[in-house]
């Protein structure tokens, strides 16, 4: 009788797993947390809705990102300007470059389909693409507020992104200079640390009130 080392089944039993359907509970706190962030606000594309004569989400395109051939901001900086929005809402001029909102579907080729849970928890907690293996996360993403939810909301978050509609849509890469995105890196882990720092400090304030909760904002 053959025998099959424990140690080889488990890639399959990990692939398994990534194909098992999040509960439906789960996907449901994702879409109300994804909903509550506005993630919609910057990762949907507008368009012009000729009946309410105002510009509305795409939802055909729902999360799918910067549209592939969409223009760039057209505008240049003025006064005290900080950023510049394009007219799909998706994409961002800053005093660095122009940054892209990219595609959260599930799409393989485009999307998330090929991120894993772990790494989407990670890029978050890090700043950084791929689980953190990646370039950093840009500004205006404030990809640190959303590193201080709970593991829990976070899965249930890429619960609910893996459970929408693929929409294919190759997001162009930022148009930012490689000499920024090495000093936007150095700032990124240096956030984290601050991060981490105050968490800390958080942590040590609530116990030396036997256990009272930190007032909000402490530490920061």
């Amino acid at each position: 009788m053959r025998t099959i080392p424990l140690l080889a089944l488990l890639p399959a039993v990990a692939l398994a797993a990534e194909k098992v359907p999040a509960p439906a509970d789960r996907i449901e706190r994702g879409r109300y947390l994804v909903t509550i962030a506005a993630c919609n606000d910057c990762h949907t594309p507008l368009k012009f809705d000729q009946e309410l004569k105002m510009p509305v989400p795409d939802m055909s395109r729902m999360l799918s990102g910067h549209p592939e051939g969409a223009p760039d901001p057209s505008s240049e900086y003025k006064g005290s300007d900080m950023l510049i929005i394009g007219p799909t809402l998706t994409s961002f001029k800053l005093q660095f470059g122009v940054v892209y909102s990219p595609n959260l579907t599930p799409d393989k080729a485009t999307g998330l389909g090929g991120w894993t849970e772990e790494m989407f928890l990670s890029a978050l907690r890090t700043g950084k693409h791929m689980g953190g293996s990646g370039r950093a996360i840009l500004p205006p993403m404030p990809w640190a507020w959303f590193g201080r939810m709970t593991d829990e909301d976070l899965k249930a978050i890429f619960a609910y992104l893996r459970s929408i509609p693929a929409v294919k849509n190759e997001v162009p890469p930022p148009k930012v200079p490689a000499a920024a995105l090495d000093g936007i890196s150095v700032s990124t882990q240096k956030l984290v640390e601050r991060m981490k720092g105050a968490e800390q400090t958080t942590g040590k304030k609530s116990q030396s009130r036997k256990g009272a909760p930190a007032r909000p904002g402490s530490g920061q």
